[in-house]
């Protein structure tokens, strides 16, 4: 344990603390600063116009077709997906029905792609 020991003219009063100008600032310009910036992101937020939408989002246009035996996917696009190259058109049909390797069952049911008019 250490040992402290004085000089016989000084006190056992406690020191002061002094703070100059920079002191100051600091003590008294980091509270101000803080409390700026959270009255500003506070003001931002209750004042902002920004609003989600109510609208669903909404893909392209389908038509809804139900496989027979015999039909393929190149025959489906050519046939339904108006305005769609056919190539691009079975990738959509794939993509939209989550078709594995381009196999088709009868009587499943596809949404084929089409372009609004």
């Amino acid at each position: 344990m250490a040992t402290l020991a004085l000089h016989p003219q000084q006190s056992k009063t406690p020191m002061r603390i002094r703070i100059n100008r920079r002191g100051w600032a600091v003590l008294v310009g980091i509270p101000v600063f803080l409390l700026t910036i959270a009255a500003a992101f506070m003001f931002t937020m209750f004042t902002s116009s920004a609003q989600a939408s109510t609208d669903l989002p909404t893909g392209p246009a389908t038509v809804e077709v139900t496989v027979i035996p015999g039909d393929t996917l190149w025959g489906l696009a050519s046939e339904y997906a108006v305005g769609y190259e056919v190539n691009a058109a079975m990738s959509h049909i794939e993509e939209l029905n989550s078709i594995d390797a381009g196999v088709l069952y009868a009587g499943d049911t596809l949404d084929i792609p089409v372009l609004s008019n």
